[in-house]
C-alpha cells in the first residue's frame, strides 16, 4: 500500500472509530435517559424493634453508645432469655411479638438485596417497640433513664437504616410509638425531637446547607421538614409527625393541648402553597392516616343506630389541607395498621390525592413482615408501580424474602394515581361479596400469612377506602347495610 492509500485509509479508519465512539455515545446517552426515567424508591414502616428482647442485657445497652448496641446484640442470649421475655409479655400485655435484633436485620439486609438501584428511602413511623416504657420498668425495675434509652433506641433504628443504604437519602416521619412520655404523647419542641434530629438529618443526603439547617429547626419544633429530591425532578417531600393531629393524642403531662397541630397544618400548607408556586409537585409522608378507623369501628359500634366512627385522627383538617393542594400532591405515604392498604383523600368533584399505606416490618398481629419497593416516574414524581416482599418467616433467622404482589401486574394500572384508585375502588364497591379477583387479591395482600379478615366486612371497608369523614363514611356504609 503506498503512502497515499495509507493516508486514507488512517483517514477512514479514524472516522469510522469516531463514528462509532458518537454512535456509542448517544447509545450511553439513551440508556442513561433510560435509567433515569424512573427512581426505586424503598418504604419502611412499623419496625416497631424491641433492644429487650433479652432483658439480661438492659443495663448494659443503657451504660453503652449506640455504636457499641451490635455487639451487644449479637451475643449469646442469658440463660432463661426466652422465659424472662415470655414473663415481660405476660406483665406489659403484649398482643404479639415485635421486631428483635435478628428480624431487623434480617428485613434490612432483605431489601438492601431486593433494591438494587435505591433512589431513596421512605420510613413512616412507629421505630419502637409496643409498650416500651412496661418492658423497660421490667427489666431495669426502675423508670430512671427510660426516655433516654427511648431515644438511643430511636437513634439506634435510624443509623441501622441509614447505614444499610449508605448512599441514599432517608425520609423519616415519627409514629405514635416513638416518644419518651408515651405512646401518642408528645410535646412541641419535645426532648425526644432533640435527641433524635441529628440522626434524622443525617439521613438528608444530597440536601443543601440551607435545607438541612431549615429541616433542624422544623424537626425539632415539631417533628416535620421539607427537603427538595435529587429525583424525580422538581419535586419536594414533606415529611410530618401526625401524632399531634391523632384522636388519642395528649401532651406528657395528660394535658390536651391543639398546638402542635395547629403548627404542623400551618406548616404543611405553607410549604404546599409555596411549592406551587415555585411550581413543583410534592410527595407527603406520615404515620397515622386520615379517615376512618374501620377495624375499630366495627368492634360493637353500630354507625347505623347512631354510633360515630372512630376516626384515626381528631378531626378533619390534614384531609382537608392534602384536598386543598391535590394538584400538586402526587402521592401521599401513611401507614399505622401494619397492613398494606390504600386510601383516596377528597372531593369526587374535585383533585384527589392517592394514598398508598405501607405494611409493617413488625409481625406484632401474626403477620409476616413486608417492605414495599417503588418504581416512581422521575419527570412527574407519580408511582408508576410497586412491589411487595414478603418475609418467609417472622423471626429473622434464616428468613428469605419473595414477591408478594405488584400493583400493576395485580390491579391492571399503568400508574398509581387518583384515576386509577377511583377505578379500582370502583370495582371494590361493586362487588359486596368480594366475590372477584381483584377483591379477593386485595384481600389477601391486605395481611400477609393471616386469614383475610376483610371479607368479613368487605362493603364497610371499601366505603373507607374513599369516604374520609364520618359523615360520607356513615352514608355509604348504611347503604351498603
Amino acid at each position: 500500500m503506498n503512502v497515499r492509500c495509507l493516508g486514507v485509509a488512517l483517514v477512514l479508519a479514524f472516522c469510522s472509530i469516531a463514528q462509532a465512539e458518537t454512535g456509542s455515545g448517544r447509545s450511553a446517552a439513551k440508556t442513561n435517559a433510560a435509567t433515569v426515567s424512573t427512581v426505586e424508591a424503598l418504604m419502611l414502616s412499623d419496625l416497631h424493634f424491641d433492644p429487650l428482647h433479652d432483658p439480661a442485657k438492659a443495663a448494659r445497652l443503657a451504660a453503652a453508645p449506640v455504636e457499641q448496641w451490635d455487639r451487644i446484640f449479637q451475643e449469646a442470649p442469658a440463660d432463661g432469655a426466652e422465659e424472662r421475655f415470655g414473663e415481660v409479655q405476660t406483665a406489659c400485655h403484649a398482643r404479639g411479638v415485635d421486631t428483635d435484633f435478628a428480624l431487623l436485620q434480617a428485613s434490612l439486609a432483605g431489601a438492601q438485596a431486593q433494591a438494587k438501584k435505591i433512589g431513596y428511602v421512605t420510613v413512616t413511623g412507629d421505630l419502637l417497640v409496643h409498650g416500651f416504657d412496661c418492658r423497660y420498668r421490667f427489666a431495669m425495675h426502675s423508670d430512671e433513664g427510660y426516655a433516654a434509652f427511648a431515644e438511643k433506641t430511636a437513634v439506634y433504628v435510624l443509623r441501622s437504616v441509614e447505614a444499610t443504604f449508605p448512599s441514599a437519602p432517608v425520609y423519616v416521619a415519627l409514629g405514635n410509638n416513638d416518644s419518651s412520655c408515651g405512646d401518642y404523647r408528645m410535646n412541641d419542641h419535645d426532648h425526644f425531637l432533640h435527641a433524635t434530629s441529628d440522626a434524622v438529618v443525617a439521613g438528608l443526603r444530597g440536601a443543601s446547607a440551607a435545607e438541612v439547617k431549615q429541616a433542624h429547626e422544623d424537626y425539632e419544633a415539631g417533628g416535620y421538614f421539607g427537603v427538595t429530591l435529587r429525583l424525580p425532578h422538581k419535586t419536594r417531600l414533606l415529611a410530618l409527625d401526625d401524632i399531634f393531629l391523632s384522636a388519642k393524642y395528649a401532651g406528657c403531662a395528660g394535658e390536651k393541648d391543639a398546638a402542635g397541630a395547629d403548627a404542623t397544618l400551618v406548616w404543611l400548607d405553607r410549604e404546599l402553597t409555596a411549592a406551587k408556586a415555585r411550581g413543583e409537585q410534592v410527595w407527603v409522608i406520615g404515620h397515622i392516616p386520615p379517615g376512618v378507623d374501620v377495624y375499630s369501628t366495627m368492634r360493637g359500634k353500630d354507625v347505623c343506630a347512631g354510633a360515630k366512627p372512630v376516626m384515626f385522627l381528631a378531626d378533619d383538617r390534614l384531609t382537608d389541607v392534602l384536598a386543598k393542594h391535590a394538584d400538586v400532591v402526587r402521592l401521599a405515604v401513611f401507614a399505622h395498621t401494619h397492613s398494606d392498604e390504600v386510601r383516596l383523600l377528597g372531593s369526587e368533584k374535585g383533585a384527589r390525592v392517592p394514598v398508598k399505606m405501607v405494611g409493617s416490618i413488625s409481625p406484632v398481629n401474626g403477620n409476616r413482615p413486608t417492605f414495599t419497593i417503588a418504581q416512581v416516574d422521575a419527570a412527574t414524581a407519580t408511582m408508576k408501580d410497586y412491589t411487595v416482599y414478603e418475609a418467609s418467616n417472622a423471626t429473622g433467622i434464616d428468613t428469605t424474602w419473595s414477591r408478594e404482589y405488584s400493583f400493576d401486574e395485580t390491579y391492571h394500572a399503568a400508574e398509581f394515581s387518583a384515576a386509577a384508585l377511583s377505578n379500582l375502588i370502583d370495582q371494590f364497591r361493586t362487588d359486596p361479596g368480594s366475590e372477584k379477583p381483584l377483591s379477593r387479591a386485595y384481600e389477601e395482600n391486605f395481611t400477609p400469612g393471616m386469614f383475610p379478615v376483610l371479607a368479613l366486612a368487605w362493603p364497610q371497608y371499601t366505603c373507607a377506602l374513599e369516604h374520609t369523614t364520618a359523615e360520607s363514611y356513615k352514608a355509604c356504609s348504611c347503604k351498603s347495610n
